[in-house]
């Protein structure tokens, strides 16, 4: 009995010193530093203090920048984190910021901000993170619904699908000549923004129509484009949404679709869909753009390798006043960064529905910033990760939902 217990003993010893000798992961890094540094053209006695800087990762953590614009971070959980950090100031603001005065309205918006995605904490390490100055555009894509939902029938149902583009000026704007593109959406991606710093690769372009002033936006105002049918689609899916007061629907001609509802013309297309070719599941870099160069003439390009297939057109940056990136969400893991076709001074960030294939009638909207006016003012910090939720309730031009404040 007596070597049968001893026995015992032993192997529980040998078992469980591996164990007791293992090393535990840390519960949290050492302390670590923030920086964020003004633009170079901002004075040197200028810092970003007091300002809110958020880390959203296995948890979100807040902080307040010092009185030089710096955080120290006592530790954090580690892990991988999205650094987001902005304000609004006025023109007048900014401008009392700078060395040099430059041309700039007294009331016009300025965001200073900066966000760093996917950042790799797992051990103390400072961070040098520069701030960057935007004056806020006035025509912003407000929300995109492109999920889809299940018909009455049970069936997937995707013809509900729109854009919706929010004047957050104070001034009328017009639509007239401006241009909505979607992004190639090839899988592996064949244009991604990382390999493409100056470029954005389209598969569809739409021109607005009008003469300059035709078709005017008002502040706090909307325009709704239907993307494939500016119908009452809750009388398939009572989960839908009502388009039959969309102000425009991407057609192949003009009194096909909804006659009482202005077209909105494919003037490029690399696919052989004669609607806006919002995908289901994700993959939609949409893109608000302006131009007076011929579109037509940009160069048009097969994927890499290829010699037949989509061609997709070629445009800079520089001409996109807004876009919105819309990854697609994995079965296991987290979204792809590397399939972004954005680059980070467009939307630094990006945004998913929580379905892999869509069909959970889930809408993608901005913010709201605040309500004052009688109107709202939306969110606009050129990261969508930051700017954007998703919402189960895509109805248009609606503003007032939980959600979005």
């Amino acid at each position: 009995m007596m070597k049968r217990t001893l026995h015992t003993t032993l192997l529980l010893a040998l078992v469980l010193l591996p164990l007791s000798c293992r090393r535990e992961p840390p519960v949290g890094t050492e302390a670590f530093r923030l920086e964020f540094p003004l633009p170079e053209d901002c004075l040197p006695d200028a810092f970003y203090a007091g300002r809110k800087v958020t880390l959203r990762g296995p948890l979100e953590y807040t902080f307040e920048t010092d009185a030089r614009g710096t955080v120290n971070v006592e530790s954090v959980i580690p892990g991988i984190y999205d650094i987001v950090t902005g304000i609004e100031l006025s023109g007048a603001e900014y401008k009392a910021l700078l060395r040099a005065p430059i041309a700039l309205e007294d009331n016009a918006r300025v965001h200073i901000g900066a966000s760093r995605m996917n950042c790799r904490i797992f051990e103390a390490a400072d961070l040098r993170i520069p701030l960057s100055a935007s004056v806020l555009k006035s025509l912003l894509i407000a929300k995109i619904y492109y999920s889809g939902t299940r018909d009455n029938m049970d069936r997937t149902y995707t013809t509900d699908s729109y854009v919706e583009i929010f004047n957050n000026s104070d001034e009328v704007q017009y639509m007239d000549g401006k241009y909505l593109g979607l992004a190639e959406s090839v899988s592996p991606a064949a244009y991604p923004a990382k390999d493409n710093p100056d470029s954005i690769y389209l598969r569809q372009v739409c021109r607005f129509p009008g003469k300059g002033t035709d078709y005017p936006v008002a502040p706090g105002g909307s325009v709704v484009i239907a993307a494939r049918s500016a119908r009452d689609h809750r009388t398939s899916a009572a989960t839908s949404v009502d388009l039959s007061g969309a102000d425009f629907e991407v057609k192949a001609m003009e009194g096909s679709g909804n006659p009482d509802v202005p077209m909105l013309p494919l003037i490029s297309n690399s696919t052989n869909i004669l609607t806006l070719n919002l995908i289901s599941g994700g993959l939609n870099a949409v893109v608000l753009f302006e131009t007076d160069e011929d579109v037509l003439a940009w160069p048009e390009v097969y994927q890499r390798g290829k010699t037949s297939g989509e061609m997709f057109r070629r445009m800079h940056r520089k001409f996109v006043t807004d876009g919105v990136e819309c990854l697609r969400k994995p079965a296991q893991t987290a979204p792809d960064v590397n399939t972004k076709r954005l680059q980070g001074d467009i939307d630094a960030g990006y945004i998913v529905i929580t379905a892999v294939n869509g069909y959970n009638h889930e809408s993608v909207e901005r913010k709201v910033a605040r309500f004052e006016g009688g109107r709202y003012y939306l969110t606009d910090t050129n990261n969508s990760s930051a700017d954007f939720v998703v919402c189960t309730d895509p109805t248009p031009r609606k503003y007032d939902k939980e959600g979005l404040r």
